[in-house]
């Protein structure tokens, strides 16, 4: 028999690669799904898993209290007797474990298949930016969101085995937002209403690590709220708490009127707060996806972002960490017509990605 070995280790590689699970669980061939542990609570995973009604993983691992390059060769070394005998490795995206899973089958001379390959910030200094590259160079199999990502590999040469496919987080908000809508009762929960509060989400190393970036960012989510007199709903990334008390800033962050702080959120609840928002603030890839497609106006805190197609469209604007910025942004994004178009195709991704794979198998 056939096997399929697909590693994920983040809560959004689970979101994104939850609806290929699923159709990849469906061809009849063996499937074993490796979760690295990545991410900062493998509790808050399970809740994700639940969420997007996926199978446990075959493989549980915890990396989470590691460096990178801890993470990378931690998830090597475990993971190699799994894939082992795999037919065909899959990573998604841009993490450690997206890097480890390229080179494990790299050294095990296994095909390996990369889920949104070809985006690029052209940013260097973007950890994720290296892990995606290198991840595109070692692939076989190439799924590409969009025809602008398939332009990048281009560039670099790589021509064979790309597949626009869409992006799969299409798939999990059309499967999810219904469910989303009949079960959570986030908005009752915190007494919001449609288009009356900002949603922000705040963690990238680049931006919580270091004390200049944060604070200015604190000064910008400050402006933004009183400028525009919404509220700031900021569901705490465990990083971001745990930076802002080993920095200082912990009475910083209370101070800032109409920022309102809650405990991280499951998918669900997370989806109905997008939907409903009048603006979402992020340093996240996935939420100016999910945003774009709900066609809420983003504004990312970040000096790059490897999803130009946003911005392309007035979907999102870049407005890094600096406070003067963010406020125009915010201002600017509050009054863009929310006619865009959807870039990244029609829900049906992860049945594609599902069938090139049969078809390479046999």
């Amino acid at each position: 028999m056939v096997r399929i070995v697909t590693i994920i280790g983040t809560r959004p590689e689970i979101i994104k690669m939850a609806p290929v699970i699923q159709a990849l669980d469906g061809l009849g061939h063996e499937h074993v799904l490796v979760h690295s542990g990545q991410h900062y609570d493998l509790l808050m995973d399970r809740i994700f898993f639940r969420d997007l009604g996926l199978r446990a993983p075959d493989h549980q691992f915890e990396l989470k209290d590691r460096s990178p390059s801890s993470q990378v060769a931690s998830t090597i070394r475990e993971v190699a007797p799994v894939t082992s005998a795999a037919d065909l490795v899959i990573v998604h995206g841009d993490t450690n474990t997206t890097l480890a899973g390229a080179v494990l089958a790299n050294k095990q001379a296994k095909a390996l298949a990369h889920v949104e390959a070809g985006i690029r910030s052209f940013d260097r200094t973007m950890p994720e930016e290296i892990n995606r590259t290198v991840t595109d160079h070692l692939a076989d199999h190439l799924f590409a969101p969009t025809e602008t990502a398939r332009a990048n590999l281009r560039r670099e040469n790589v021509t064979r085995g790309v597949h626009v496919v869409g992006n799969s987080v299409i798939d999990a908000l059309t499967q999810n937002i219904r469910t989303a809508e009949a079960r959570s009762t986030i908005l009752r929960d915190l007494g919001l209403s449609k288009g009356q509060y900002v949603l922000l989400t705040f963690h990238r190393q680049e931006n919580v690590d270091r004390p200049g970036p944060l604070a200015a960012a604190l000064d910008g989510f400050e402006r933004v709220a009183r400028g525009t007199g919404l509220e700031i709903v900021f569901p705490v990334h465990p990083r971001t708490a745990k930076m802002l008390e080993a920095l200082g800033l912990q009475a910083r962050v209370a101070s800032v009127r109409g920022l309102r702080q809650i405990e991280p959120l499951g998918y669900l609840d997370l989806l109905v707060l997008e939907k409903n928002a009048a603006l979402v603030m992020t340093d996240s890839g996935g939420l100016q996806e999910e945003a774009c497609f709900f066609r809420v106006p983003c504004v990312t805190l970040r000096e790059s972002t490897e999803r130009p197609e946003t911005l392309e469209i007035g979907a999102n604007a870049l407005a890094g960490t600096d406070p003067s910025r963010i406020e125009a942004a915010a201002r600017r994004q509050l009054d863009a017509p929310r006619e865009w178009p959807n870039p990244y195709g029609d829900g049906t991704t992860s049945k594609q990605i599902a069938a090139r794979v049969d078809a390479v198998l046999g």
